[in-house]
């Protein structure tokens, strides 16, 4: 058997809601309370793709049997809010021709690779099924005791899971990428520091001899670029940024490309691909056609990795307040107009 997850996609609603009103009929025929999943269209899944959930398809032998949403911030009960390092894994549902199959249970265990800075999570059910009962106990979970009561539904009991050991960067595989609100930017910053940090110990750059180096760029240099309009966006592996880029209108049809950083753990897993393919995207969808990137010359892997994504080199600089070579290279979306879709 092979279970897999994806991040689902708005096409997917229909499908995803005609398996979740299969795997929720049971519980609605038994229950009969208004908040079943029962009741609920495509709309429902649609208004949670979003920065404030994961929303995820799961696939057995790569055919979709079902679905699974976290939820990051708001509520996980009527009296408790989402706190730092916490996750409530609201809803998880199988198709009935699949279910009793450990899909849920490994799914579960799948989606919780995603979330590097979780320290607990949080699920409820009814108190009075067993089968769910065991199935998160089997992975972790113990009952807090906490029960919800709400008229006109069943009494859910609140389960949650203490997160023990390392996270393991490499498991991460399925991040997103949303625009960044102005809360964000010190954590931006800090992405952008650490993943710049590496070239300046490389190329020996220190705030004496390089002030304005990105690994020393100030929180008020984002705050500015905020207020300017700048195109910022962050990566995300769950609530935690592990990435950072942003776009600046240099031009009618020309847009410059800054900061684009990864932190060190998490390099080499195609996620500043992923980041660079999102800034083309965004500059088509802008009207745009090019863009424009600075560099360190003398740096010839970065260099070439720009060249094999599709830049061309156009030229250098040397400044005499700077220890370095400045190169200059530019992609132009009407040579590359079938590379994008991210």
């Amino acid at each position: 058997m092979n279970i897999s997850i994806k991040i689902t996609n708005p096409s997917e609603a229909e499908e995803l809601s005609q398996i979740q009103k299969a795997a929720f009929k049971p519980l609605y025929e038994k229950y009969h309370d208004e908040g079943n999943p029962f009741l609920r269209g495509p709309e429902d899944i649609l208004r949670r793709l979003n920065k404030f959930n994961r929303y995820f398809t799961i696939l057995y032998d790569d055919q979709v049997v079902g679905g699974v949403f976290y939820r990051l911030y708001g509520k996980r009960s009527p009296s408790h809010e989402i706190g730092a390092g916490e996750y409530y894994l609201a809803r998880v549902y199988i198709h009935p021709d699949y279910q009793n199959k450990g899909i849920a249970r490994n799914t579960v265990l799948l989606c919780e690779k995603e979330f590097p800075d979780a320290k607990f999570y949080y699920v409820d059910f009814p108190e009075d099924i067993e089968k769910n009962r065991r199935c998160y106990q089997s992975i972790g979970y113990c009952d807090t005791g906490d029960r919800i009561c709400i008229e006109g539904a069943p009494t859910l009991a609140m389960f949650k899971k203490t997160v023990i050991g390392m996270f393991d960067p490499a498991n991460v595989t399925l991040p997103m990428i949303y625009q960044v609100e102005k809360y964000e930017l010190q954590e931006c910053l800090d992405v952008i520091h650490q993943s710049f940090c590496t070239i300046a110990k490389q190329f020996g750059l220190t705030r004496e001899n390089c002030p304005k180096h990105t690994s020393f760029i100030p929180l008020a240099s984002l705050e500015t670029q905020m207020n300017q309009d700048w195109y910022m966006y962050a990566l995300y592996a769950g609530k935690k940024i592990i990435g950072y880029m942003s776009l600046s209108k240099e031009g009618d049809n020309t847009y410059e490309l800054h900061n684009l950083a990864v932190l060190p753990e998490y390099q080499h897993n195609g996620f500043g691909k992923l980041l660079l393919n999102y800034a083309k995207d965004t500059v088509k969808a802008l009207g745009g056609n090019t863009i424009k990137i600075g560099i360190i010359e003398e740096n010839t892997v970065l260099k070439n990795w720009y060249i094999a994504n599709e830049f061309v080199h156009i030229g250098t600089m040397k400044f005499d307040h700077l220890p370095f070579t400045c190169g200059y290279l530019e992609w132009k979306a009407d040579k590359f107009p079938g590379c994008i879709g991210v």
